[in-house]
């Protein structure tokens, strides 16, 4: 099952058009990841990069847009790790509004030893974290997707 992350879109948050700013939609998205790795694996991208230094920059990041963000409603984004390399790991987050799918991200993330920048496998209780959570992104055409909270 994916990990939700609910985040309360402001005022602040929006253009003149009175929906989020586009930049404002990668932002929610990584928080939603640092999230899960905090839930998930007991440390975020913080605590990971200076308690035990590991890093994890991003490579890539796709977003498909299908409605506009708002304040009016909580923003659920659900995350789950879609993919694992030898060292890389790909991010699945969709963000949902009142139930309605606002956004589809794909984020790829290099792990390296931090302090040396330098590309390399993950430690082996990180890989063991991830590879127990992978759901790879057919799960969603299976029907097993839970249903989303209300929210007002």
């Amino acid at each position: 099952m994916a990990f939700e992350h609910e985040i309360r879109v402001t005022w602040g948050d929006c253009d003149p058009a009175r929906i989020a700013y586009t930049a404002r939609i990668p932002s929610f998205a990584l928080d939603a990841i640092n999230a899960w790795w905090e839930d998930v694996g007991g440390a975020g991208w913080y605590q990971m990069e200076l308690d035990h230094n590991v890093g994890t920059p991003f490579v890539h990041m796709s977003l498909d847009f299908r409605a506009p963000v708002t304040p009016r409603h909580r923003l659920v984004c659900r995350v789950w790790p879609n993919r694992l390399g030898e060292s890389s790991v790909g991010f699945r987050v969709d963000g949902y509004q009142n139930g309605e799918l606002c956004f589809e991200g794909r984020f790829v993330c290099v792990f390296t030893i931090a302090d040396a920048f330098r590309k390399s496998p993950p430690p082996v209780q990180i890989r063991d974290l991830v590879a127990s959570h992978l759901v790879p992104d057919e799960w969603k055409t299976t029907g097993d997707l839970p249903a989303l909270k209300e929210t007002n």
